[in-house]
């Protein structure tokens, strides 16, 4: 039995995420000094507030040693620091600069953008059907996954 690519669900997320993150890129190219992975360590950072590595690179999905090095270009950019855990010493957190805090409302715009071309043709009610409808498959999948 032959299965339609354009019908299975996963494929169907996978490919949107592949899409808008190249779209992000092509737009990020000239107002963002920052690549669509730095970007999302804002993102994740402004979210969920300072985080160790480890629970970064859980966050990007990548291994804890990729995280590391996008975490030490950061810094060195400026763009991030690393600190002191409050609550443990030997344990050092991640936290955005000013710097990166000036540059995450561009970045914002610029993925707010692609949700705009991404979103054409859709009206106000349906987007936002769209968008409750996304967070209940990820509620979903959070309750078994994130247990």
């Amino acid at each position: 039995m032959k299965t339609q690519l354009e019908e299975r669900f996963g494929f169907l997320i996978s490919d949107v995420g592949r899409l808008t993150g190249k779209r992000f890129d092509d737009l990020a190219k000239s107002s963002v000094d920052l690549t669509r992975a730095q970007c999302r360590v804002l993102a994740y950072l402004a979210h969920y507030g300072d985080v160790n590595q480890a629970r970064l690179a859980d966050l990007l999905e990548v291994a804890p040693i990729s995280a590391g090095r996008l975490v030490d270009r950061m810094v060195e950019g400026g763009w991030i620091e690393r600190v002191a855990n409050p609550q443990d010493r030997r344990e050092h957190q991640v936290r955005m600069t000013p710097k990166a805090e000036r540059t995450l409302g561009t970045a914002r715009k610029v993925g707010d953008e692609v949700a705009l071309e991404a979103l054409d043709g859709f009206s106000d009610e349906e987007a936002q059907q769209l968008i409750a409808l996304l967070q209940r498959v990820r509620g979903n999948l959070s309750r078994l996954v994130d247990r």
